[in-house]
């Protein structure tokens, strides 16, 4: 027989796992029974327990089964595995979806640089280069030296120009110190809250602020209610603001905005020469980097071949750049035919000014009279023609202003009746600018200006429903009726008639030659201060004659 006992390998096998087993759960029991600390009883040892006769200490706690121990063991190992593949499963999970979104966003750059790099060119409108008059006092972002200028033509209550502002700025920051941009205003005759944003901006510039409330007037769509908190904020001088905001050289400087503007063929908002390249309307980020990285290889080209320094390359663009659009309107009045009841520019009119607010000498040798609409914004644009005007003449210069509001704008007669109100306490002319500038449109907001120019403010409101602001307004009315103004803004010049928002340069061509003749009423024994009678004597009483 052989020495292999295979009964006896199993049964040792067996034992052994016996074994194991019980001195699994006799340390297990051992860790319970230390944990418990049963008030310093000892530990009952394995050769006791072996001793017991059998039924003794029933009603003892039974010790655990070891083989459950184990199983509970083994289960407990078998679920902190499982813990761990969740995990790790998890984690690779993670570290793959990470992987897809780097790769999603490395993709829609390299996407992005593609179609930068490789995509189709920005056309601009036309392919010639325009010179925009620069004064050279006009706010600036971006370094004297750039490769590329950007003028920007805009409207603060224009939506395509305030949709404009953050697509330009983020591509601006992807080339900075290559781009600058320069600012210019262009309020839109339809938009009546342009213009006095314009000015409150303008304003903000002389103390150095311009691009906060650039931005700010965007996102108020161009109401300037805010101002005075925003002055305060910023810790600017209140008085210098006020006297910018409402002054002729505000005024001035959209003006010459809009002029510069329209020789190089801007006709709406925005619009914008970059490099002296015309491109109209809003773009995205995008297809401003496009334009951008194109005028900018072309200027280091430039730059590379002709030996120039950063800061002469865009005067050497502008050498042979066009100073006028070709086919861009030349602003000249062109002829009208004369409507029934309108007065033409040869006869003189005998337009009475007696009980209207005047300014300028009462002997001034040519007396401007203005119908117009505080809420016209034509009326608004050649305001700043006629206070130069005034300014620049102001010994010869009288000017006149009769009521004429349009029934196309509602408020406009509640504007007239403000103007009037101010004037019964001597303040006509501080009224008619803030109207002006502020284009009010409430008696709220007509009280509010009126305590400003401290006013009282209860006797203003008394006498803005009173019989004589309304003698005064109907009497106005009836005079345009007369001399058939059916339209704003109007003159008469020493009774010469003048029509439309025109420029300085005619107002002062049309005062020259009526001064002219003033001059020789004068030397002819006429008092200066009786001049305007005389000329006006024999003149039209009525433009339907």
């Amino acid at each position: 027989m052989s020495d292999y006992d295979d009964t006896k390998t199993r049964d040792d096998e067996t034992l052994d796992e016996s074994q194991t087993n019980a001195e699994i759960a006799e340390a297990l029991r051992l860790s319970r029974a230390k944990k418990a600390g049963a008030g310093g009883a000892s530990v009952t040892t394995e050769s006791t327990e072996a001793a017991a006769p059998s039924g003794v200490g029933e009603d003892a706690p039974q010790e655990p089964d070891p083989a459950q121990e184990v199983e509970a063991a083994e289960q407990a190992a078998k679920d902190a595995n499982r813990k761990d593949v969740v995990k790790s499963a998890f984690l690779g999970n993670l570290v793959f979806v990470l992987g897809f979104v780097a790769t999603l966003i490395a993709g829609y750059y390299v996407g992005q640089w593609a179609r930068l790099k490789f995509g189709d060119k920005p056309q601009p409108d036309g392919g010639d280069r325009y010179r925009v008059e620069l004064r050279g006092d006009e706010p600036q972002k971006g370094p004297d030296d750039a490769l590329v200028t950007i003028i920007e033509f805009a409207d603060f209550q224009c939506p395509y120009c305030e949709q404009s502002v953050e697509p330009l700025a983020a591509a601006m920051d992807s080339y900075e110190g290559d781009v600058r941009l320069i600012f210019k205003h262009y309020p839109l005759p339809g938009h009546r809250l342009a213009a006095p944003a314009a000015y409150t901006s303008w304003a903000a510039h002389q103390q150095g602020e311009f691009w906060i409330f650039h931005d700010r007037l965007f996102a108020a769509k161009s109401a300037i209610d805010d101002t005075p908190d925003w002055i305060k904020e910023l810790g600017l001088d209140a008085e210098k603001f006020g006297r910018d905001m409402e002054s002729l050289d505000a005024r001035s400087a959209v003006d010459e905005d809009m002029a510069a503007g329209g020789k190089v063929g801007v006709t709406g908002t925005p619009a914008f020469l970059v490099n002296g390249h015309m491109y109209r309307g809003k773009r995205d980020e995008l297809g401003w980097k496009k334009i951008i990285a194109a005028e900018l290889d072309y200027a280091e080209e430039i730059k590379k071949s002709e030996g120039l320094a950063r800061g002469e390359v865009y005067d050497f663009l502008m050498k042979d750049a066009l100073d006028k659009q070709v086919g861009a309107p030349e602003r000249k009045a062109a002829p009208k035919k004369r409507r029934p009841g309108e007065p033409d520019d040869v006869s003189v009119y005998a337009v009475p000014i007696t009980g209207a607010p005047a300014k300028g000498p009462a002997d001034a040798l040519v007396t401007v009279v203005e119908f117009a609409d505080y809420h016209c914004p034509y009326c608004v644009r050649v305001k700043t023609a006629v206070d130069k005007l005034a300014e620049t003449y102001p010994n010869d210069v009288r000017v006149v202003y009769r009521q004429r509001p349009l029934a196309m704008h509602p408020n406009a007669r509640d504007a007239s009746r403000a103007a009037l109100a101010a004037h019964q306490q001597g303040k006509f002319w501080e009224m008619h600018d803030k109207l002006f500038l502020h284009q009010a449109q409430t008696l709220d907001e007509f009280e509010k200006l009126a305590a400003e120019l401290g006013l009282d403010v209860e006797k203003f409101v008394t006498d803005y429903d009173g019989e004589a602001v309304a003698a005064a307004l109907q009497s106005d009315l009836e005079v345009a009726q007369r001399f058939g103004i059916s339209g704003t803004p109007a003159f008469f010049v020493n009774g010469r008639y003048l029509s439309g928002a025109q420029s300085f340069a005619v107002f002062e061509q049309v005062f020259e030659e009526r001064r002219a003749e003033a001059k020789g009423l004068v030397d002819a024994g006429t008092p200066a201060s009786g001049v305007y009678a005389k000329i006006i004597a024999d003149g039209k009483p009525t433009a339907k004659d």
